[in-house]
């Protein structure tokens, strides 16, 4: 029998071993090469389509870019303007944008003034200003101060107007109104017992209406108790009626409470009336078709 040798037997079955150990661990590292190698590439797959389905664009050609840049370089510079304003105001080119407007400043009022006449507001501080409303005669107007070339400068509704600046005045006078307070010229025996406003207004009349020569002043009956009431006697009913409107027109300056002429009556408690029908008294003279009658507040 052949002599054996154990030991190299088993020799070259650990040979045997250790070699198909080392094809293994050749095998191993190829693949954590070749895993090394893909993984980055699997990676950036799966970047991309999340990009693509994430709705983000890809990135744009270079040439394509730099075609864009040139475009908007020739912007035209109200554009840039605008887009400007839009990133400081932080707004977008769907908003309208509100114009910006300085507020307006109006002048303050250093004191009040009366107006004698109907006054034409002007916006302008000459005759051929464009006229945009009036101002009654009588009223209290708020005045700034200033005045050129013969207007004066009023507040009216928040906002400045021009006025001819003749026809305002300090005091609620007469005089102020464009009416007479000089004595009548057929004498003042009834001012004695009349009411001082009273006594205005039989002078303004007398003043305005010289054919007037018969007066009913202060007695025991109705308004006329206290001497707040005039009867003014009139020669004719054209001159009755121009002397009712002429009152009637200066109610305010003269403090009229009422006027009773040819059967109607204006009150100043129901002054939006104007003048109201009464009922049938009997007489002419007691239906005031041959007298104007008044009394003050």
């Amino acid at each position: 029998m052949p002599r054996g040798n154990p030991r190299g037997h088993d020799r070259g079955r650990s040979q045997g071993r250790h070699t198909g150990r080392h094809s293994q661990l050749r095998t191993t590292g190829r693949s954590r090469r070749l895993a090394l190698v893909a993984a980055p590439v699997l990676t950036v797959l799966a970047v991309g389509a999340g990009v693509l389905t994430s709705g983000f664009a890809l990135p744009t050609d270079p040439s394509v870019a730099a075609s864009n840049l040139s475009g908007a370089d020739q912007e035209s510079p109200t554009a840039k303007a605008e887009a400007s304003d839009e990133r400081v105001l932080g707004t977008s080119r769907s908003t309208a944008r509100v114009p910006l407007t300085r507020p307006v400043v109006v002048p303050k009022a250093t004191g009040k003034l009366w107006t004698t006449e109907d006054l034409d507001l002007r916006i302008e501080p000459r005759k051929q200003g464009r006229e945009v409303g009036l101002v009654k005669s009588g009223k209290h107007v708020p005045v700034t101060g200033r005045r050129i070339d013969g207007y004066a400068e009023i507040v009216t509704g928040g906002i400045t107007r021009w006025v001819t600046a003749d026809y305002l005045s300090k005091d609620k006078t007469p005089e102020a109104m464009g009416l007479s307070n000089a004595p009548c010229a057929d004498g003042s025996e009834i001012e004695s017992s009349l009411q001082p406003t009273a006594v205005k207004v039989y002078r303004a009349a007398c003043a305005a209406f010289p054919e007037l020569s018969a007066y009913g002043g202060q007695d025991g009956h109705g308004e006329h108790v206290n001497g707040e009431a005039i009867d003014f006697m009139v020669p004719d009913s054209g001159t009755g009626q121009r002397l009712a409107d002429f009152l009637y027109a200066h109610h305010a300056q003269l403090d009229l409470f009422d006027i009773i002429w040819s059967q109607t009556i204006w009150t100043i408690e129901r002054s939006g009336e104007g003048f109201r029908g009464m009922s049938d008294r009997g007489s002419a003279t007691a239906n005031h078709y041959d007298h104007v009658h008044i009394k003050v507040n």
